[in-house]
């Protein structure tokens, strides 16, 4: 099992013009055989910035292999470049799961 933890920095005013795209990402995300949940959260203080949290079953090396390639991801890619001032993906393994 693995974790992403990706963080968004928006360009400012951005953000309800990009959260559909990353909707839609999340849905196709969805039809994947290994994912198993993401979770995009927001914080209040923090206006142009979004979090989204997904869990994956696999490692990390395969998710590398698997996904980065996918065309729905270049697409969103494309979509959204100019929306995303920084983005920062961090890879975490479980240390517990509780279902």
């Amino acid at each position: 099992m693995l974790s992403l933890c990706v963080r968004f920095r928006l360009v400012p005013s951005t953000k309800l013009l990009f959260i559909p795209h990353l909707t839609e990402l999340m849905k196709t995300m969805a039809k994947e055989a290994t994912f198993v949940s993401a979770v995009l959260s927001e914080d209040e203080k923090s206006e142009d910035e979004l979090v989204l949290f997904e869990v994956w079953n696999g490692s990390k090396d395969e998710w590398l292999r698997e996904q980065p390639e996918k065309p729905y991801r270049a697409d969103y890619d494309n979509a959204t470049k100019d929306f995303i001032a920084d983005k920062e993906v961090r890879f975490l393994s479980p240390v517990a799961v509780q279902n």
